[in-house]
């Protein structure tokens, strides 16, 4: 596994977990960013097998890997880490998580992109509240946007709250950091429902994807709860 030595502080692993289904621009923007942010040699991307709080993806896993493959072609710090598809059942981040732990040790760290809208259902995501035991949690959020948390949520933030992306650098684990970043207004749901109702979609994920999308007739049929 390649990560990124800093001068100072610990090797550094992001990953970066999601259905993919299909991965799009605002995806990769995201990953370069964040790999950029940190000096990456990688950042892993992870597929679920099955969202636990969605309905199982409309494409198979097979498409969905073979479209990862194709987007991240051209930019050899993005990588793909299978294990959540391998699981073979519903995909818990703080499985990985742990996983991921006891392969690196202790003198790594690990950090967990997610989106602000990610974020703001941490309460429902299984044993929530060990994510910080494993890793760090960068949280990518628009620029002037200041959502409301909840109580619970709110207390579990300013707990762990970091005061310098510095301290994702230095620490394994047990920090969270909002990083604003001018997202592509992109998401998946957008790009299946384009396709179903016959539309481009140009430009919105990388021409490979598109090609493979096509050729396959992947998406025909929109169901806009994956």
């Amino acid at each position: 596994m390649s990560s990124y030595e800093g001068h100072e502080g610990l090797n550094i692993v992001a990953i970066m977990g999601g259905t993919y289904s299909p991965i799009h621009n605002g995806h990769l923007r995201v990953a370069v960013e964040v790999a950029d942010l940190f000096a990456l040699n990688e950042l892993k991307l992870v597929p679920c097998l099955q969202p636990v709080h969605k309905s199982m993806p409309i494409v198979s896993t097979l498409h969905r890997l073979e479209m990862l493959k194709l987007a991240i072609k051209s930019d050899n710090r993005l990588t793909i880490d299978d294990r959540e598809i391998i699981r073979s059942k519903p995909s818990y981040s703080i499985d990985t998580l742990r996983e991921l732990r006891s392969e690196l040790g202790e003198s790594v760290s690990i950090v967990m992109v997610i989106g602000m809208d990610s974020f703001l259902s941490l309460c429902s995501w299984k044993d929530w509240q060990e994510l910080t035991l494993y890793a760090h949690v960068f949280v990518v959020s628009r620029p002037g946007w200041h959502p409301s948390f909840s109580d619970e949520l709110n207390n579990y933030y300013e707990k762990y709250r970091a005061s310098s992306i510095a301290e994702l650098q230095c620490a394994p684990s047990g920090r969270i950091w909002f990083e604003a970043l001018a997202p592509l207004d992109i998401s998946s749901s957008m790009i299946r429902g384009l396709i179903s109702s016959h539309r481009s979609i140009a430009y919105l994920v990388p021409d490979s994807v598109r090609n493979y999308i096509d050729e396959n007739k992947l998406y025909l049929q929109e169901n806009t709860t994956t």
